[in-house]
């Protein structure tokens, strides 16, 4: 506990010199009719109480307006819902039809979330975050219309779109502990290194890796930067499911076809064992299928807000200091009036 207006408590100094004239005998009260004839017994006890029980009553009428509070705790507002990264691919592939079947199906799956925290990446040569998970839905549909073809670079790097995936869910968990910049080497290997695995450790300690999921949109063919399979990797040893909504090309890939049907199978595959599916975005059904499988994800506390607060404790000593007084008030004028 701590005290707002703690230069108050001198006023407890001239009140403590009034106790001491008291207990001498020296302090000046108010006349009385009473004192007629001798109380005595349990009635005696009681005629002596009304003085220290109104000096009780001006001691924490004293202690109320120095304002005691709770030092600072912090207040969460939660629901029940998901966390979701929505990571799109803005390629030189997804230019004209693609990209506005993706747009179509994830404004659509924005409207259908009103209880969900959503955020939104692109991808293409690089990756960039362009809203952290968010229940503003206004703000998602207009930051999804700005998006575009070829607006990160013209070829694909699913794997950045996935890392920067990561680090925007889990960035405010991230703190001065760990770095993105750490994080991604320690996953671009053959193996998740101790940096990824303490980072792992850490995020399960703190109990942030419930009903949390990442859905790439994209044609599943990557030419550049680091593997797929390398954040799939990291995801599935958080225990966060990946999924894939597969959009075919409107343009040129620029890779050779059974490569490209390599990495499809791979990306598939990979998706698959975070626990995840590989949807295709021209089956209705499937689409269909994709809105199902989100909706039967078991929803957890999200924290939306965390607010530091201070916690007014006066209106305790205040009750006790009106109890004494009414106590003092009674004893004097009806208790020993009572024959």
């Amino acid at each position: 506990m701590i005290l707002a207006n703690p230069w108050l408590l001198l006023l407890l100094i001239p009140f403590g010199i009034l106790c001491l004239f008291w207990r001498g005998k020296k302090f000046l009260g108010y006349s009385s009719l009473y004192h007629v004839r001798e109380p005595a017994g349990f009635k005696k006890i009681v005629t002596k109480l009304p003085k220290p029980i109104f000096f009780g009553a001006v001691f924490f009428a004293i202690i109320a307006i120095s304002h005691p509070q709770t030092r600072y705790y912090k207040e969460e507002t939660t629901l029940r819902g998901r966390e979701i990264v929505l990571s799109i691919d803005t390629s030189f592939s997804m230019t004209g039809t693609a990209i506005e079947t993706i747009k179509k199906i994830v404004g659509d799956f924005i409207k259908k979330r009103p209880n969900d925290l959503i955020g939104i990446t692109i991808f293409g040569t690089d990756a960039a975050l362009i809203v952290i998970p968010t229940m503003e839905t206004q703000l998602l549909e207009r930051s999804l219309e700005r998006v575009q073809a070829s607006q990160v670079g013209y070829q694909t790097s699913i794997g950045e779109g996935l890392f920067t995936s990561i680090a925007a869910m889990f960035e405010e968990e991230m703190g001065k502990k760990f770095t993105i910049k750490e994080l991604r080497n320690g996953i671009n290997k053959q193996y998740l290194d101790d940096y990824a695995i303490s980072f792992v450790k850490e995020m399960e300690k703190r109990q942030v890796l419930k009903n949390k999921l990442i859905i790439l949109f994209t044609d599943g063919i990557y030419n550049i930067g680091i593997s797929p399979d390398r954040p799939l990797r990291l995801l599935k040893r958080m225990g966060i499911k990946a999924y894939v909504v597969a959009v075919k090309a409107s343009d040129v890939t620029g890779v050779d076809p059974e490569v490209a049907a390599q990495h499809i199978e791979e990306l598939k595959e990979a998706v698959e064992s975070t626990g995840g599916k590989y949807f295709h975005a021209e089956n209705f059904e499937e689409v269909a299928g994709f809105y199902d499988e989100i909706d039967s994800i078991e929803k957890d506390k999200i924290v939306i807000e965390t607010v530091s607060k201070k916690k007014d404790l006066f209106v305790y000593p205040t009750i006790a200091s009106i109890f004494f007084l009414l106590v003092s008030i009674f004893i004097e004028n009806v208790w020993m009036r009572i024959p």
